[in-house]
């Protein structure tokens, strides 16, 4: 069988988010540049990914709706 090089089909400067940035930025920043996927960098060091598909989650809207709420209330 045939093996695939990582290196072939990584992005190799990806764009990242910050932990602090919202849901809704995350889903922008895909849609702008056409993927579905966003890694989430603190320090430099990787500690998740924000996925599009996390959208069709409907516990999403609750958390999305408290956000606003909060941010509203600041």
């Amino acid at each position: 069988p045939a093996s695939t090089r990582l290196e072939s089909v990584m992005t190799t400067s990806p764009l990242t988010l910050a932990p602090n940035r919202s849901y809704g930025h995350a889903l922008l920043l895909m849609q702008e540049n056409g993927f579905r996927h966003v890694p989430v960098v603190d320090n430099g060091r990787p500690i998740g990914i924000v996925s599009s598909r996390n959208a069709m989650d409907p516990e999403l809207e609750d958390f999305v709706s408290e956000q606003r709420r909060r941010e509203h209330h600041r």
